[in-house]
């Protein structure tokens, strides 16, 4: 968090930049990666019709209202993304085991669709919603991990039912280490930041309601992937867990705040 009349000292003291501090002012501006993802967002949202690309390692895909694995970023749908060459990399995700990937255009229709947009929301929102669809392998810190996840729901959870696309932030394997270590207070909320919005995670459009779904049209598909995504693939993964470490160990937040200065 930044401040307009303060500023974070070396040990984490909010610092009156001039004179008496009486009140201080949060600085609400967003950074260059989040104005830009909050930028690409309205941009989809301003289209009529939108397309998106679906990577996969199946070849006779046809998507329904249950497809995919309910223990994802936002629970059972498609998960789609604007952007054909990320889709290729998604497509060698699971690295297809020697097999091939494919992509799937779509076209869809928004006009009428309820879309809600995580871009605009504060990450607490988006960290919630990732945490109560997804299982997440805790040991030792199962009880801090538990008790926090249950005050994060109950302070950031969006009711999503109502709504029929989710654009949001593609939370890599890689990176939900981050949203685990944070709720189980391992790291800073800087550290959690830093990873979600610096990692290219770059943003995802689910279609999640039968209404939605109902709209898509395949435009092209199934195409075949150069295999050569598979290493641009591995190699994203493999910067994500290295940096990972980095990162843990050498922890330096403007402010040290953990999960529990959001709870309260």
């Amino acid at each position: 968090m930044k401040f307009v009349n303060a500023t974070v000292d070396k040990n984490g003291f909010v610092r009156s930049k001039k004179g008496n501090l009486k009140k201080v002012i949060a600085n609400t501006r967003k950074n260059v990666v989040e104005h830009r993802d909050s930028v690409e967002a309205d941009k989809l949202k301003k289209r009529t019709i939108i397309t998106v690309y679906h990577g996969t390692t199946n070849d006779s895909l046809v998507p329904d209202y249950n497809y995919n694995n309910k223990n994802n970023d936002y629970g059972k749908g498609l998960y789609t993304t604007p952007d054909i060459e990320l889709a290729k990399q998604w497509a060698y995700s699971g690295y297809t085991g020697g097999g091939v990937g494919y992509t799937y255009e779509y076209e869809i229709d928004l006009d009428g669709l309820n879309v809600l947009d995580f871009t605009k929301l504060d990450s607490m929102h988006w960290l919630a919603e990732l945490v109560y669809n997804r299982e997440i392998d805790v040991r030792a810190e199962r009880e801090i991990y538990e008790d926090n996840r249950k005050r994060l729901l109950d302070k950031y959870k969006i009711d999503t039912s109502m709504y029929d696309i989710i654009i949001g932030y593609r939370a890599d394997d890689s990176y939900f280490v981050y949203a685990k270590d944070f709720v189980s207070g391992l790291i800073y909320r800087d550290t959690l930041d830093r990873a979600l919005r610096l990692g290219e995670l770059d943003l995802q459009v689910f279609i999640r309601s039968q209404m939605a779904f109902n709209r898509l049209i395949e435009v092209d598909g199934p195409v075949k992937v150069d295999p050569r995504y598979r290493n641009k693939y591995i190699s994203r993964d493999r910067a994500a867990r290295e940096e990972y470490k980095r990162d843990r160990v050498n922890q330096t937040p403007r402010l040290k705040q953990r999960i529990d200065d959001f709870l309260d």
